[in-house]
Parts: C-alpha cells; sequence; structure tokens
C-alpha cells in the first residue's frame, strides 16, 4: 500500500504487492473540512437514503482502487459477490488509480462512483477541499455502528472529528527480529526496552575485515515516523495543530537518531546501500544480514519470497525503561473507502462502501485465496479479536497489535502528506548529522505549523 505522497516507492512484492514504506528505508540506502464542502455537498450528502430501484438493465457504476498486481487481483472477486448480492446495479472495478487521476476525473466531471485511495493521509486532504463527502449522514440513516472498527483505524479516517472514510484492510507495524541470528549472540528472547534493543543491536553487529559492516543488529528507521509516539509523544495536537518540537515528540526523535550516530551513519547506510540491491529492491533483514528492523506485516511476504526458510518473529516495539505506560506502542494507516463528491449514484456507492468496510472484510479475511492476495491487518475488532483466523502466528499477532490503545495513525490533518515527507527528511537530515534534531524540527514547525494551523482554523470557521 504505498504511494508517492507518503514518500513510499512500489517496491513489489510477489507478482507485484506493493512493499508500503520501505521508501523510507531505500533512500536512506542509497544515500474544510466537514462543512467547507456543505454548499456543494449538502444536497449530495443529506439527499434520501434510498438503494438503486431494480431494472432490467442494472446501473453501471464505478470502483476506482489505488492497489496493483497482486493485491487489486483480490478486489474483482468480492465486487463479483457483491454484484450477484445486489442485481440491480453492477459494479466496476478499475485498479492502479491515483488520487490525481481521481481529482482530474472529478474536475472533468467523469469521477468514479466510489474509491477505495492508497493511504489515510489522503483523507483530511481531500475531504479539507471538498473532493470526498462526509460519511455521517449515511451513518446516521442506515443506523451504521462505527464501533465495531479499531479506534485507531476509524480515527485515520476522520477528519475534524467527522467520518470522511470507512476502514478497508490496515498495515500496522512492529519489531521483526531474526531468532537464528539473536541465538548465535547468545540472545534468549525479543528485547522489551529501547535501552534493551541497544544492547541487543550492539551483541548483533559484526565487522567485517575491511573495517565496514557485515552484519547490522538493528536499522535504524521507523516507518510513518512513529518514532514520536516512543516516550509519548505526537506529530500534531488533538485540535490538529503541528506538534513537531513538543518535548516528548523530540526525545523520541533523539532516541532514533542517537541510535544511528551510535553505530555510524556512514557505516550504517554504506551496509544497508550494499545489502539492498537495486533501488532498495532487496531488504537487508530479509536476507538475513539485519538482526531487528521495525516494519509492517506486508513485509512477511517478502521474506518468504527472498528467504522461504529465515527463522524470524515479531514483537511489540520496544517502550523506554521506566514507561511502562507506553507499551505497545505502534502506528496505523490502510486503504480508506470513499465516495467522491461527484458519485453518480451516492446511495448506491455508501451501500457498497459499507459492504466492503463489514461483510466484505470478513469475506476477504475468511477465504485463504483472497487474503493470500491482500495480506493486510483487518480493521473489524471481531476480526482483530479472533486471530485464529490469521494464516500465520506473525501476522495473528499483527492483528492482535493493530487493536491496542497505544497505536497512532499519523494524525488526518490538511496536507498531511506534505508534512510526513518534511518530518521524514527532517530526521534523515539529523540522522547523517548535516543538523540538529532540535533545528530539524524547528524548520519543519516553521514551515509547517502555520500553514496547517490556518488551514485548520479556516475548516473550524466554515463549519460554524
Amino acid at each position: 500500500m504505498v504511494s508517492p505522497q507518503e514518500t513510499q516507492s512500489c517496491k513489489t512484492f510477489v507478482a507485484g504487492r506493493p512493499g508500503a514504506s520501505r521508501f523510507l528505508k531505500a533512500t536512506r540506502r542509497l544515500v474544510g473540512a466537514a462543512v467547507a464542502a456543505a454548499t456543494s455537498t449538502a444536497a449530495l450528502a443529506l439527499a434520501p437514503f434510498v438503494g438503486p430501484v431494480a431494472s432490467a438493465s442494472p446501473e453501471q457504476l464505478t470502483l476506482a482502487i489505488a492497489w496493483t498486481g497482486t493485491q487489486a487481483a483480490g478486489v474483482p472477486p468480492l465486487i463479483k459477490l457483491y454484484n450477484k448480492e445486489h442485481p440491480s446495479v453492477q459494479w466496476n472495478v478499475v485498479s492502479n488509480v491515483s488520487e490525481q487521476k481521481l481529482l482530474a476525473e472529478e474536475a472533468a466531471g467523469d469521477a468514479p462512483s466510489a474509491a477505495m485511495l492508497i493511504t489515510t493521509n489522503l483523507v483530511a486532504t481531500m475531504a479539507s477541499s471538498g473532493a470526498i463527502v462526509p460519511l455521517q449522514p449515511y451513518v446516521t440513516r442506515s443506523h451504521f455502528q462505527l464501533d465495531q472498527f479499531t479506534s485507531a483505524s476509524l480515527y485515520s479516517n476522520s477528519y475534524l472529528g467527522a467520518q470522511y472514510a470507512l476502514p478497508f484492510f490496515e498495515d500496522t507495524y512492529a519489531l521483526y527480529y531474526n531468532k537464528t541470528l539473536f541465538k548465535e549472540a547468545g540472545i534468549t528472547s525479543a528485547p522489551v526496552t529501547l535501552q534493551q534493543l541497544a544492547t541487543d543491536a550492539a551483541k548483533l553487529t559484526k565487522t567485517g575485515p575491511n573495517g565496514q559492516y557485515s552484519q547490522l543488529g538493528f536499522e535504524p528507521s521507523m516507518p510513518k515516523e512513529l518514532e514520536a509516539y516512543l516516550y509519548g509523544g505526537n506529530w500534531a495536537s488533538a485540535s490538529g495543530t503541528p506538534t513537531a518540537t513538543s518535548a516528548r515528540t523530540e526525545e523520541g526523535v533523539r532516541w532514533l537518531v542517537n541510535m544511528e550516530t551510535r553505530f555510524g551513519s556512514s557505516k550504517v547506510q554504506r551496509f544497508l546501500a550494499a545489502n539492498s540491491g537495486a533501488a532498495g529492491s532487496i531488504d537487508p533483514f530479509a536476507l538475513g544480514k539485519v538482526g531487528m528492523d521495525i516494519s509492517g506485516e506486508w513485509f512477511m511476504p517478502s521474506i518468504y519470497q527472498e528467504s522461504p526458510n529465515l527463522n524470524f518473529g515479531v514483537a511489540p516495539i520496544p517502550y523506554p525503561a521506566g514507561y511502562r505506560q507506553f507499551a505497545g506502542t505502534g502506528s496505523v494507516g490502510g486503504n480508506p473507502l470513499v465516495i467522491l463528491k461527484g458519485a453518480k449514484d451516492p446511495s448506491a456507492a455508501w451501500a457498497l462502501v459499507s459492504w466492503l468496510a463489514t461483510k466484505g472484510q470478513v469475506e476477504a479475511t475468511t477465504n485463504r485465496v483472497l487474503f493470500h492476495d491482500i495480506y493486510s491487518v483487518p480493521a473489524l475488532k471481531s476480526l482483530v479479536d479472533d486471530p485464529k483466523l490469521a494464516p500465520t502466528p506473525q501476522m495473528a499477532f499483527f492483528w492482535r497489535y493493530s487493536g491496542g490503545s497505544n497505536i497512532h495513525p499519523f494524525p488526518p490533518i490538511p496536507d498531511a502528506t506534505s508534512y510526513l515527507n518534511a518530518i521524514t527528511s527532517a530526521v534523515q537530515e539529523a540522522q547523517v548529522g548535516r543538523m540538529s534534531v532540535s533545528k530539524a524540527l524547528q524548520q519543519v514547525q516553521h514551515q509547517y505549523g502555520p500553514l496547517i494551523e490556518d488551514m485548520v482554523k479556516s475548516a473550524n470557521s466554515q463549519s460554524k
């Protein structure tokens, strides 16, 4: 699940499965609002909630999805099932549709009725511009229960307290560790605290005859820049104001930067570049050359493909010693289901979106063939709480982990993708020693703090 706007490359896993978030690592290796659109969408959102009328010729509608390759192949069977259950409408799936293409089609008056976006970071941006419609009118009229989803997945699909999307499948992140390398180093279990992780990383790191690393204990990078949450920080306040310079956020970033500094940034980057293949196409953890790595559930197909016999485990992301309240910290992202402003039949779109997020998610999870294609974390509590349905113990862990109270999505604020990109660049600048952590974060705050704060204020004022 990958997005150029999220600075994530399209690394292909298993016949075309995109490897979300890996661009953050590959790069280093290679050295508003709900009512803002009210005037244009009020009639649409508050239209009588009725389904399409049955006819001899089913209504033809389009679902645009961002997925490509293997993952995309898992969607048409679900739509075929839906069409069979709802013969008055015929949904057609178009894959590999970016948000730019969606916006262009919408501007031309030819938008698909429903879409699955590539990342939750787009929800707030598209909601603030009026490109997608608020779902609350449909939720209310159909008595749809939002609390059936995990809280983090639901929050990541909202904007300023209003629901603009429903979660389909999610990505969750945890600590991968190589059990074979652990055993060789005399380490008996995954680290629980950040201090233990640093100690274990030193034991797992090996230097070759040329003075460069032949094995790295820990790859010092974190997807979604979740290092902010390690000490209880966040990238934005509950009201949507960026908080890149908050003390707790800076402490988390400083820990990550110190991990790279401890092992030498140039040596770490040289090792990663030498063991990552062209454009980061091969992951050194999957090759058995890294002891620990923080990544998502989508990483597992890559491991199975590159090193099917790799003996690895997954564990909670360690917390700071003495701060047990931050245990189980992590992040979540995924693929939002939305209704476009120019939807041909918004009521039919809601019927499909709500079905995909609930029954469709169950069908995809319980069908081994479909889940092999989709291979993600469900957002429904009923599935997350029943991990015996997961195909492997590792995937079962990710399911349970995603429902934790310390799982934080990247804040659903306007221009979230650009803000995240700026954070990633700033952290990398600090890691390679070009500026201090404080200065790097201050630059981000100075650039995006006033901009996003003004956008939020504008959206709030229009909603009054």
